[in-house]
């Protein structure tokens, strides 16, 4: 079975209350939506954003919406940005290897490239989320049926005006043949990959051994040192874990310098919330886990982070012997930047 996550419709323009076209419940499902375009992306299934544009002329909008549309602001127009726009959620952090089509009409396969993208990938299971079920998930649904395609449609992950609504359509779905379930279950049968979560203060000894079990004692921060970064900037320390078990982590300040000097590894206050650049202090994957790519799907996490939190750079410091493993991410080799521990470490910078 192989399968790829089709995210539906889930633009501002649907969203934002103050869109004419906007589906009261679809802003509540984000959060779920986002939980597994990232377990999704982790566990190499593709990921294909699947939104409406109209022209601004209005000339390719639906004729039994185009009075709402135009009086509403013209939502949903190329390039556009705000409550009305094109945009997906920043929740969901657009990659580059993500797919993306435009639909003209309600299905995701009307007169659109997905069914030979599908097969071109070897799918032949569709996940269905997004916005609005009673439309286009179900439209979508039923013609994926149509197309031999296996359905799973994750009914906390889609959105309808009322709930009686996205009862009956969740009922109809199931009926001709899709599988309806939650989006937890779903996660769980995954299993066996990365989820990537944010530190608490209950991490702190984990996180500790972990450093000690991948650096030498003068390199390594201590257990104080890392219960300090947790409790000054637990948003920025993203920890991976493989059913239940912190494997790694990638962690590392906000800081208003384009250069990390020694002093801030001992300095939680230098963390600044609205800096320009994102550092990264330590990256590490228990021995017991590593050449599984775990800490490349770490970085990768932290780096999307600073792209949505509009970052300038992401910045770190490297000893030669990983210097190409931090220039494959598109890091730039800087001049040598440290002796912490006895040894040099160059500046590498990532501008995004």
């Amino acid at each position: 079975m192989k399968q790829a996550l089709i995210v539906i419709d889930m633009q501002n323009g649907f969203l934002n209350p103050e869109s004419p076209l906007c589906i009261r419940g679809a802003r509540a499902t984000v959060p779920a939506c986002a939980r597994v375009i990232s377990a999704c992306r982790q566990s190499g299934i593709p990921v294909v954003f699947v939104n409406r544009a109209y022209r601004a002329d209005g000339s390719d909008v639906e004729h039994t919406r185009c009075q709402v549309w135009a009086k509403g602001g013209k939502p949903l127009t190329p390039g556009s940005t705000g409550p009305l726009s094109v945009e997906n959620p920043p929740e969901f952090g657009r990659r580059e290897g993500d797919y993306e089509i435009i639909k003209p009409r309600y299905s995701a396969f009307f007169q659109t490239s997905l069914d030979l993208l599908l097969r071109r990938l070897g799918v032949d299971t569709v996940i269905l989320t997004g916005t609005t079920t009673p439309n286009c998930i179900r439209t979508t649904c039923y013609d994926a049926i149509s197309l031999d395609y296996r359905v799973v449609v994750l009914e906390d992950c889609c959105s309808s005006n009322t709930e009686e609504i996205q009862r009956a359509n969740m009922l109809d779905m199931g009926n001709v043949g899709a599988e309806i379930c939650a989006s937890a279950p779903f996660l769980d049968r995954l299993g066996g990959q990365l989820v990537i979560r944010q530190a608490t203060a209950a991490d702190v000894d984990r996180c500790a051994e972990i450093e000690a079990a991948c650096f030498p004692p003068e390199q390594a921060a201590s257990w104080e040192r890392m219960r300090g970064r947790i409790a000054a900037y637990p948003e920025h320390i993203l920890l991976g874990e493989v059913d239940g078990t912190v494997v790694g982590f990638v962690m590392g300040p906000v800081v208003d310098a384009p250069a990390i000097a020694d002093k801030m590894f001992a300095d939680p206050g230098c963390h600044r919330p609205a800096g320009a650049y994102q550092s990264v202090f330590s990256l590490a994957v228990h021995p017991d886990f590593q050449r599984r790519g775990y800490g490349r799907l770490l970085l990768d996490e932290l780096i999307g982070q600073a792209l949505r939190e509009g970052r300038e750079a992401v910045i770190l410091t490297s000893r030669e012997k990983r210097l190409a493993y931090y220039q494959s991410f598109g890091f730039e080799k800087q001049e040598v930047q440290s002796a912490h521990g006895g040894v040099p470490w160059f500046a590498m910078t990532l501008w995004l």
